[in-house]
Protein backbone atom coordinates (compact mmCIF):
# COMPACT_ATOMS: atom_id res chain seq x y z
CA UNK A 1 0.00 0.00 0.00
CA UNK A 2 1.28 3.47 -0.91
CA UNK A 3 0.72 6.16 1.70
CA UNK A 4 0.24 9.80 0.69
CA UNK A 5 1.65 12.98 2.29
CA UNK A 6 1.79 16.59 1.20
CA UNK A 7 5.55 17.01 1.74
CA UNK A 8 8.26 14.45 2.45
CA UNK A 9 11.70 15.39 3.75
CA UNK A 10 14.44 12.94 2.81
CA UNK A 11 16.81 13.44 5.73
CA UNK A 12 16.16 14.68 9.25
CA UNK A 13 19.46 16.24 10.28
CA UNK A 14 19.97 19.90 11.13
CA UNK A 15 18.94 21.23 7.72
CA UNK A 16 16.19 18.68 7.10
CA UNK A 17 14.60 18.98 10.52
CA UNK A 18 14.61 22.79 10.43
CA UNK A 19 13.11 22.81 6.94
CA UNK A 20 10.41 20.40 8.13
CA UNK A 21 9.81 22.52 11.26
CA UNK A 22 9.43 25.66 9.11
CA UNK A 23 7.08 24.00 6.62
CA UNK A 24 4.93 22.54 9.39
CA UNK A 25 4.76 25.97 11.01
CA UNK A 26 3.34 27.27 7.74
CA UNK A 27 0.62 24.61 7.82
CA UNK A 28 2.09 21.89 5.62
CA UNK A 29 1.51 18.18 6.25
CA UNK A 30 5.12 16.99 6.62
CA UNK A 31 6.74 13.57 6.97
CA UNK A 32 10.47 13.12 7.64
CA UNK A 33 12.23 9.96 6.47
CA UNK A 34 15.60 9.51 8.13
CA UNK A 35 18.02 6.60 8.53
CA UNK A 36 20.14 8.18 11.29
CA UNK A 37 23.34 6.94 9.66
CA UNK A 38 26.69 6.84 11.47
CA UNK A 39 28.55 10.00 10.55
CA UNK A 40 25.50 12.28 10.44
CA UNK A 41 27.02 15.77 10.49
CA UNK A 42 24.67 17.26 13.09
CA UNK A 43 25.78 14.81 15.77
CA UNK A 44 29.40 15.97 15.50
CA UNK A 45 28.87 19.66 14.64
CA UNK A 46 30.23 22.41 16.88
CA UNK A 47 27.29 24.77 16.37
CA UNK A 48 29.44 27.84 15.69
CA UNK A 49 27.71 30.98 14.43
CA UNK A 50 30.82 32.87 13.37
CA UNK A 51 30.90 34.42 9.87
CA UNK A 52 34.26 36.08 10.46
CA UNK A 53 35.72 33.13 12.36
CA UNK A 54 34.82 30.93 9.39
CA UNK A 55 36.44 33.45 7.02
CA UNK A 56 33.22 34.18 5.15
CA UNK A 57 33.72 37.94 4.84
CA UNK A 58 34.13 38.77 1.15
CA UNK A 59 32.71 35.43 -0.02
CA UNK A 60 29.33 34.75 -1.70
CA UNK A 61 28.09 33.26 1.59
CA UNK A 62 28.71 36.31 3.77
CA UNK A 63 25.34 37.98 3.22
CA UNK A 64 23.49 34.71 3.96
CA UNK A 65 25.63 34.19 7.06
CA UNK A 66 24.63 37.61 8.41
CA UNK A 67 21.00 36.91 7.58
CA UNK A 68 21.27 33.58 9.40
CA UNK A 69 22.51 35.41 12.49
CA UNK A 70 19.63 37.87 12.24
CA UNK A 71 17.06 35.07 12.03
CA UNK A 72 18.41 32.77 14.75
CA UNK A 73 16.98 34.48 17.87
CA UNK A 74 13.38 34.27 16.62
CA UNK A 75 13.88 30.75 15.29
CA UNK A 76 15.44 29.61 18.58
CA UNK A 77 12.51 31.05 20.51
CA UNK A 78 10.07 29.15 18.27
CA UNK A 79 12.04 25.92 18.67
CA UNK A 80 12.18 26.26 22.45
CA UNK A 81 8.40 26.26 22.68
CA UNK A 82 8.89 22.50 22.42
CA UNK A 83 10.42 22.61 25.90
CA UNK A 84 13.89 21.77 24.55
CA UNK A 85 16.49 24.55 25.04
CA UNK A 86 18.80 25.00 22.04
CA UNK A 87 21.44 26.95 24.04
CA UNK A 88 21.69 29.83 21.58
CA UNK A 89 24.38 32.38 22.29
CA UNK A 90 23.60 35.15 19.76
CA UNK A 91 26.43 35.99 17.42
CA UNK A 92 25.75 39.66 16.71
CA UNK A 93 26.97 42.53 18.87
CA UNK A 94 23.92 44.72 18.26
CA UNK A 95 20.61 44.58 16.42
CA UNK A 96 19.06 47.63 14.72
CA UNK A 97 15.40 48.56 15.21
CA UNK A 98 13.43 46.47 12.75
CA UNK A 99 15.81 43.53 12.96
CA UNK A 100 18.81 44.67 10.89
CA UNK A 101 22.38 43.84 11.85
CA UNK A 102 24.64 46.61 13.14
CA UNK A 103 28.22 46.28 14.24
CA UNK A 104 30.53 43.29 13.79
CA UNK A 105 29.26 39.70 13.92
CA UNK A 106 30.32 38.13 17.18
CA UNK A 107 31.34 34.64 18.16
CA UNK A 108 27.97 32.98 18.67
CA UNK A 109 27.01 29.35 19.03
CA UNK A 110 24.21 26.89 19.68
CA UNK A 111 23.90 23.15 20.39
CA UNK A 112 23.09 21.22 17.17
CA UNK A 113 21.77 18.01 18.81
CA UNK A 114 19.34 20.09 20.86
CA UNK A 115 18.24 22.01 17.75
CA UNK A 116 17.43 18.75 15.97
CA UNK A 117 15.53 17.39 18.99
CA UNK A 118 13.51 20.59 19.30
CA UNK A 119 12.76 20.77 15.57
CA UNK A 120 11.63 17.14 15.47
CA UNK A 121 9.27 17.60 18.44
CA UNK A 122 5.78 16.90 17.17
CA UNK A 123 6.98 15.92 13.68
CA UNK A 124 6.38 12.47 12.30
CA UNK A 125 9.84 10.99 11.75
CA UNK A 126 10.03 7.50 10.26
CA UNK A 127 13.21 5.41 10.26
CA UNK A 128 13.45 4.50 6.60
CA UNK A 129 16.13 4.42 3.94
CA UNK A 130 14.92 6.03 0.73
CA UNK A 131 15.88 3.96 -2.29
CA UNK A 132 14.38 5.82 -5.26
CA UNK A 133 12.47 8.98 -6.11
CA UNK A 134 10.29 8.86 -9.21
CA UNK A 135 7.98 11.58 -10.55
CA UNK A 136 4.49 10.10 -10.82
CA UNK A 137 1.00 11.50 -11.34
CA UNK A 138 1.79 15.11 -10.54
CA UNK A 139 3.85 14.21 -7.49
CA UNK A 140 6.72 11.98 -6.46
CA UNK A 141 6.72 8.30 -5.55
CA UNK A 142 9.14 7.60 -2.71
CA UNK A 143 10.31 3.99 -2.44
CA UNK A 144 11.94 3.00 0.85
CA UNK A 145 12.96 -0.11 2.75
CA UNK A 146 9.91 0.51 4.97
CA UNK A 147 7.37 0.77 2.18
CA UNK A 148 6.28 3.34 -0.39
CA UNK A 149 4.90 6.86 -0.05
CA UNK A 150 3.50 9.38 -2.51
CA UNK A 151 4.07 13.09 -1.95
CA UNK A 152 3.05 16.25 -3.73
CA UNK A 153 6.57 17.52 -3.09
CA UNK A 154 9.83 15.96 -1.89
CA UNK A 155 12.79 17.81 -0.40
CA UNK A 156 16.18 16.12 -0.44
CA UNK A 157 18.13 17.19 2.66
CA UNK A 158 20.16 14.04 3.20
CA UNK A 159 23.47 15.72 3.91
CA UNK A 160 26.50 13.97 2.44
CA UNK A 161 24.22 11.16 1.22
CA UNK A 162 22.22 13.49 -1.03
CA UNK A 163 24.44 12.33 -3.89
CA UNK A 164 22.45 9.09 -3.99
CA UNK A 165 19.62 11.14 -5.52
CA UNK A 166 21.56 12.77 -8.34
CA UNK A 167 22.72 15.79 -6.37
CA UNK A 168 26.43 16.78 -6.69
CA UNK A 169 27.28 16.57 -2.99
CA UNK A 170 30.14 14.64 -1.40
CA UNK A 171 31.62 14.11 2.04
CA UNK A 172 34.39 15.75 4.05
CA UNK A 173 35.07 14.07 7.36
CA UNK A 174 35.50 16.10 10.52
CA UNK A 175 36.49 14.80 13.96
CA UNK A 176 36.17 16.52 17.34
CA UNK A 177 36.48 15.74 21.04
CA UNK A 178 33.95 16.43 23.75
CA UNK A 179 35.78 16.75 27.07
CA UNK A 180 34.28 16.38 30.53
CA UNK A 181 35.83 18.13 33.52
CA UNK A 182 37.83 20.62 31.44
CA UNK A 183 38.02 24.33 32.29
CA UNK A 184 35.43 26.45 30.51
CA UNK A 185 36.17 28.88 27.71
CA UNK A 186 35.14 32.44 28.54
CA UNK A 187 31.74 32.86 30.14
CA UNK A 188 29.30 29.97 30.36
CA UNK A 189 28.77 28.78 26.77
CA UNK A 190 30.97 31.74 25.85
CA UNK A 191 32.99 32.61 22.74
CA UNK A 192 35.35 29.99 21.39
CA UNK A 193 39.09 30.04 21.86
CA UNK A 194 40.73 29.86 18.43
CA UNK A 195 43.96 28.87 16.78
CA UNK A 196 44.74 28.08 13.16
CA UNK A 197 42.02 25.58 12.07
CA UNK A 198 41.37 24.79 15.75
CA UNK A 199 38.77 25.97 18.21
CA UNK A 200 37.36 25.13 21.62
CA UNK A 201 34.05 26.21 23.08
CA UNK A 202 32.01 25.49 26.19
CA UNK A 203 28.73 23.70 25.52
CA UNK A 204 26.08 22.25 27.83
CA UNK A 205 27.51 18.76 27.18
CA UNK A 206 31.15 19.64 27.83
CA UNK A 207 34.14 21.35 26.25
CA UNK A 208 34.05 20.87 22.46
CA UNK A 209 37.43 20.81 20.69
CA UNK A 210 37.58 20.69 16.91
CA UNK A 211 38.08 20.00 14.19
CA UNK A 212 39.93 17.90 11.66
CA UNK A 213 39.16 17.82 7.94
CA UNK A 214 39.75 14.90 5.57
CA UNK A 215 38.27 13.86 2.24
CA UNK A 216 37.02 10.46 3.32
CA UNK A 217 33.75 8.66 4.06
CA UNK A 218 35.18 6.92 7.12
CA UNK A 219 32.95 7.26 10.19
CA UNK A 220 35.18 5.74 12.88
CA UNK A 221 37.50 7.79 15.14
CA UNK A 222 41.24 7.40 14.62
CA UNK A 223 44.18 7.75 16.96
CA UNK A 224 46.00 10.37 14.86
CA UNK A 225 42.99 12.71 15.02
CA UNK A 226 42.66 12.10 18.76
CA UNK A 227 46.30 13.12 19.33
CA UNK A 228 45.90 16.25 17.20
CA UNK A 229 42.72 17.24 19.01
CA UNK A 230 44.32 16.65 22.43
CA UNK A 231 47.15 18.94 21.35
CA UNK A 232 44.65 21.56 20.25
CA UNK A 233 42.92 21.35 23.62
CA UNK A 234 46.22 21.85 25.48
CA UNK A 235 47.09 24.86 23.32
CA UNK A 236 43.71 26.55 23.47
CA UNK A 237 42.55 25.74 27.00
CA UNK A 238 45.20 25.70 29.73
CA UNK A 239 44.35 22.99 32.23
CA UNK A 240 42.51 20.75 29.74
CA UNK A 241 45.20 18.04 29.88
CA UNK A 242 43.53 15.92 32.53
CA UNK A 243 40.00 16.17 31.16
CA UNK A 244 38.12 12.97 30.41
CA UNK A 245 37.05 12.30 26.82
CA UNK A 246 33.28 12.08 26.99
CA UNK A 247 32.97 11.46 23.25
CA UNK A 248 35.13 11.29 20.13
CA UNK A 249 32.82 12.67 17.45
CA UNK A 250 32.99 11.93 13.73
CA UNK A 251 30.78 13.67 11.19
CA UNK A 252 30.60 13.82 7.41
CA UNK A 253 30.19 17.40 6.24
CA UNK A 254 28.15 17.62 3.01
CA UNK A 255 30.28 19.55 0.51
CA UNK A 256 30.00 20.79 -3.06
CA UNK A 257 32.76 21.45 -5.60
CA UNK A 258 32.43 25.24 -5.36
CA UNK A 259 31.71 25.31 -1.63
CA UNK A 260 28.22 26.77 -2.10
CA UNK A 261 25.09 25.06 -0.77
CA UNK A 262 22.51 23.71 -3.21
CA UNK A 263 19.08 25.15 -2.38
CA UNK A 264 16.53 24.96 -5.16
CA UNK A 265 14.87 22.66 -7.68
CA UNK A 266 16.42 19.27 -8.33
CA UNK A 267 18.27 19.38 -11.69
CA UNK A 268 16.26 16.55 -13.26
CA UNK A 269 13.39 15.43 -11.01
CA UNK A 270 10.12 17.42 -11.18
CA UNK A 271 8.50 17.93 -7.79
CA UNK A 272 11.79 17.58 -5.93
CA UNK A 273 13.65 20.39 -4.14
CA UNK A 274 17.20 20.18 -2.77
CA UNK A 275 18.63 21.64 0.44
CA UNK A 276 22.13 20.20 0.81
CA UNK A 277 25.86 20.88 0.60
CA UNK A 278 26.25 23.37 3.48
CA UNK A 279 29.70 22.09 4.47
CA UNK A 280 30.85 23.39 7.83
CA UNK A 281 28.31 26.25 7.80
CA UNK A 282 25.06 24.32 8.29
CA UNK A 283 24.14 25.86 11.65
CA UNK A 284 24.82 29.38 10.43
CA UNK A 285 22.95 29.06 7.12
CA UNK A 286 20.06 26.83 8.22
CA UNK A 287 17.52 29.61 8.95
CA UNK A 288 18.06 31.14 5.49
CA UNK A 289 17.84 27.76 3.79
CA UNK A 290 14.60 26.89 5.59
CA UNK A 291 13.06 30.23 4.62
CA UNK A 292 14.04 29.77 0.96
CA UNK A 293 12.69 26.26 0.80
CA UNK A 294 9.40 27.47 2.28
CA UNK A 295 9.06 30.08 -0.48
CA UNK A 296 9.90 27.54 -3.20
CA UNK A 297 7.52 24.95 -1.76
CA UNK A 298 4.68 27.48 -1.53
CA UNK A 299 5.31 28.50 -5.14
CA UNK A 300 5.28 24.86 -6.24
CA UNK A 301 8.69 25.29 -7.90
CA UNK A 302 10.03 22.15 -9.59
CA UNK A 303 12.63 21.21 -12.16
Amino acid sequence: MTRAREVILVGGGLIGSLVAFTLRGAGADVLVLDTDRPGAAWRAAAGLLTPDGERLRGTPLHADALEGLRRWPALAAALERSGVPVHLRPGVTRMQPGGGVAGTPGEGSLHPPSVVRAARHGLEVVAAQVQTLAPSGGGVRVRTDAGDWFAGQVIVAAGAWSGAFGVPVGAQQGQALLLRGAPGVGARYGPPARGFSRYALSRPDGLYVGATSRDTWATTPDAHAARWLRGAARTLVPGADGAEVAAHLVGLRPVTLDGLPLVGPHPTLPGVLVAAGHGRHGALLAPVTAARVLVLAEQGVSA
